[in-house]
């Protein structure tokens, strides 16, 4: 080979490389690039995935809470709902108790004077009906420890007012008769009072500590 032609081939030798060489480096750049881009999306999608994790943990978190406030609401109404229809049964039962035992008196008294008597007897009847419809509430929404000591004023006042009626309806002329009769009427009044005293004793000792029970709760 002449000295033309070494040269020649030299020179192409050195273009192919040029052209090789900067191929393979702008691919191997490239490759890099690429690794880093995906690097830097994987990190994005791995941050991205854990604030999205931790986003619907705070989320759960938040209504579990908002979930548990509900209850604790709920049950608190549902309490506060349940005491007041209690008290109010209470109370209508004491109200009714009280109108009967004030216009018992009256009943004996015009028995025992034989006058008249018909509005007396209505409004006893009225109140021994309040009576009984306030029992069957207690009955219903409780306390369960008041069942018993309710039931036993209603039925003693049942028995007081029996007692009364058949006082009341008792021949005149059976003068040892009627004073059988009211001798029973007074038995039955004192063991209505006393039902009606240990019935207000229970009742004032639930107020209490239900009152005391709801305090310290808030």
């Amino acid at each position: 080979m002449d000295e033309g032609m070494a040269t020649a081939v030299a020179g192409v030798a050195g273009m192919v490389g040029a052209v090789f060489g900067g191929g393979l480096s702008g691919l191997f750049t490239k490759r890099a690039a690429d690794k880093a881009a995906a690097a830097t999306a994987q990190a994005a999608r791995d941050t991205g995935d854990r604030t999205v994790r931790a986003a619907i943990e705070g989320a759960r978190r938040a209504g579990f809470e908002a979930t548990r406030h509900l209850e604790l609401q709920t049950q608190h109404a549902q309490r506060d709902w349940l005491f007041q229809r209690r008290v109010d049964a209470l109370v209508d039962f004491m109200e009714a108790y009280d109108v009967f035992a004030r216009a018992t008196p009256t009943y004996y008294g015009a028995i025992e004077n034989d006058t008249e008597r018909d509005e007396i007897r209505a409004l006893i009847g009225t109140a021994q009906l309040g009576v009984t419809q306030a029992h069957f509430r207690i009955l219903a929404f409780g306390p369960e420890h008041l069942r018993n000591p309710s039931g036993a004023v209603r039925e003693a006042l049942e028995d007081y007012t029996d007692a009364l009626s058949n006082w009341d309806r008792a021949e005149e002329g059976r003068t040892l008769a009627r004073r059988r009769l009211g001798l029973h009427v007074r038995d039955a009044g004192g063991i209505m009072a006393q039902a009606h005293s240990d019935f207000i004793d229970e009742v004032t000792a639930y107020i209490g500590s239900a009152e005391a029970a709801r305090g310290s709760t808030g």
